[in-house]
Parts: C-alpha cells; sequence; structure tokens
C-alpha cells in the first residue's frame, strides 16, 4: 500500500450500499468525517426531511445528539445539542450530499450563534453487518509529531472470530508500519493525519480506504489514499486478481473508462469553476491524462455497486487520482467466485 497523492474531495461517494431501515419510510446512515480537523463518526436516521441522529469525536467517544432537517436543496440542516438537552451548535450544509467524486456539500459547525465557524466533511459509509459485529475507530494521537490517526477495528456483542481478531492485528500493524516509515519530527508545525471509510463493511468481507495528510516540512503537502479488502472467510488481505480475471485485459478496459471519466469530473470541475469566476467554460486541448499514463493501478477496493480503481498522478492533477468503475464495466473481466462477483447483476 503506497502513499497516493490526490486532493481531498467532500462527498458522498458514488456507491451506495442499502441502508438499515428503523422504521417504515426510515433511513439509517453513517458518516464519517471531521469537525474542524478532528475526526468524527455521525448516525443519522431519516424520515422523510426530518433528521435526528449523533455523532462522536473518534478520540473522545461520547455522543452528542443531533436533530434537523433535509431543506428544500436536499441540504442538511442539523442542530446539536448539550448539556440540559439545549441547542449548543449547528452544521449546516449549502449543498446536497451529491454523488459524484467532485461534489462539496460546503458544510460548516459553528456555535449557535453562527460564532466560532469549523469546516465539516461528511462521507457516508457503507456497511450491512450483523450479529453485533461492526468497525469502530481507534486512534493515534501524538500532539508533539503532529500525529492524527483513526483506524477501523473490529468490536462485537460476543467473543471476536479467529479471522476478526486477524483482521484487527493485519490493520494495526499496517498503520504502525505507515507510521513508522513517514516518521514525523516533533515540530510546530509538522502533520501527519490518517481518517477511515468503509466502503464495504459484511461479516465476510471488508473494504476501507484512509486518507492521508502530511505536511513534514516538504515543498509542499502530501494528500494521499491508501485502500484495504480483506476476506474474513479466507482470512487474509485480497489482491485485485482475487476480484479480476488476471489474463482477461481487465487493465485496459480500467484504463479507458478511466481516462473518459477523468475527462468528464474535470468538465464538470470547470463548469462549476467558470461559473463562480463570472466566466464561460473552457475547453482542453489535450485530454487530462493519456492512455499510456495509466500504466499501473496502485491500489483497489470493493464497493457494492464497482471497484474503486487508483493510480499515482503528479499533484496537479491529483485530485484525479481516484475513480469509481461500475461493475458493468467490469462485468465480463470479474473472478466467478472473486469478492465482487456478488454485486454483478
Amino acid at each position: 500500500m503506497k502513499p497516493r497523492i490526490p486532493c481531498f474531495v467532500i462527498a458522498c461517494a458514488l456507491v451506495c450500499f442499502a441502508s438499515a431501515g428503523s422504521g417504515l419510510g426510515q433511513q439509517v446512515k453513517v458518516y464519517r468525517g471531521s469537525i474542524g480537523g478532528s475526526h468524527v463518526e455521525m448516525h443519522l436516521t431519516f424520515d422523510g426531511n426530518k433528521v435526528h441522529g449523533s455523532y462522536f469525536y473518534d478520540r473522545i467517544g461520547e455522543s452528542v445528539k443531533l436533530a434537523g432537517t433535509v431543506n428544500a436543496q436536499g441540504a442538511l440542516e442539523l442542530t446539536e445539542f448539550g448539556a440540559n438537552n439545549k441547542p449548543s451548535a449547528k452544521i449546516i450544509c449549502k449543498q446536497k450530499l451529491g454523488d459524484e467524486l467532485v461534489d462539496d456539500p460546503d458544510c460548516n459547525w459553528s456555535r449557535t450563534d453562527g460564532t466560532h465557524q469549523a469546516f465539516v466533511t461528511l462521507t457516508e459509509q457503507h456497511s450491512a453487518f450483523s450479529g453485533g459485529l461492526r468497525l469502530v475507530p481507534k486512534t493515534i494521537i501524538e500532539r508533539a509529531r503532529g500525529v492524527v490517526i483513526s483506524y477501523p477495528q473490529l468490536a462485537g456483542d460476543k467473543p471476536l472470530s479467529a479471522s476478526a481478531t486477524k483482521f484487527n492485528q493485519t490493520v494495526s500493524t499496517w498503520i504502525n508500519k505507515t507510521l513508522k516509515q513517514m516518521d514525523p519530527e516533533p515540530g510546530p508545525h509538522t502533520v501527519y493525519e490518517l481518517n477511515y471509510d468503509v466502503l464495504l463493511g459484511t461479516n465476510d468481507l471488508i473494504s476501507f480506504e484512509l486518507t492521508q495528510y502530511a505536511d513534514l516540512g516538504g515543498a509542499h503537502p502530501n494528500n494521499g489514499f491508501y485502500a484495504m479488502t480483506y476476506d474474513l472467510n479466507q482470512n487474509r488481505e485480497l489482491k485485485i486478481d482475487d476480484a479480476l480475471k488476471p489474463d482477461s485485459g481487465y487493465q485496459t478496459a480500467i484504463a479507458k473508462f478511466v481516462v473518459a471519466d477523468i475527462q468528464r469530473r474535470d468538465d464538470i470541475i470547470e463548469r462549476q469553476t467558470a461559473k463562480t469566476e463570472g466566466r464561460q467554460p473552457q475547453k482542453q486541448d489535450e485530454p487530462i491524462v493519456s492512455m499510456d499514463q495509466l500504466t499501473e493501478i496502485s491500489s483497489w477496493a470493493v464497493t457494492p455497486k464497482g471497484l474503486m480503481i487508483y493510480f499515482e498522478f503528479p499533484n496537479v492533477i491529483a485530485v484525479f487520482d481516484r475513480t469509481f468503475i461500475p461493475y458493468s464495466v467490469l462485468k465480463d473481466y470479474l473472478q466467478p467466485n472473486g469478492p465482487a462477483a456478488r454485486f454483478q447483476k
């Protein structure tokens, strides 16, 4: 798992897992992200345009009550309740939590009077565990070195299986090895941050991303991705050839899709930028990336509706480091008994 170099994108994932229902017409969704740079997990129940739930900071773990609405534009407007059940803060998103990797819902936390604003990121998680099994955040905080890490660990209502225990050990070892490789030196401006998103979580298969932000005193900060897919039945981390047939030509199919999709996303970004700047969109004379630049897949992850594929690009175009590829594009290349075949309809 090598560091990636994309720009951060604040988005509800393009893929969507069926949310658990807590009643007729209700949907329960879990989000992860940050408030003012502090990692959080948010659990929300949607009932029409009404929303209620809670969130907690990973490093604290204490639940904070939330209630609010989804406004006419589909954006969240939440009130946070503190002591004595009194409103203490609010979270307001200016745009709908979208389904495009380039969307930015522009969410902010503030006190009820609008002061002390902090930027909020929210990404929907896609889990369908049963029998009390669940993923919970574990943290490593080293303030002297600027280290803030949250990573997933399995927990349950009963003792964990051998494979679940091995998953926890594998991820923990991986995280500590990554931290040791980065080895941030203590300093007033040193920052090394990892947070995670669950792309797929079931009792037999877990696929997740880690987003990285590292400012270790170089010319510019290093943003990036790591990804892992773990089969609890086989008790091992999977490789992409476990999901796609090795000699099927899937690399070419993926490259063609990625080139076209990056161009599509760049067009969206250009239209949004042009609108903000009050000008006409400009067309690119050349594609952002070519087939020749897609020589090696850096990493991959499983989602319910496709694979997330990663390439390493130069920093100036690193926002396109990650591409979601639907199973309809990959159907001829899937391993018949592989981890993704179950989702192909």
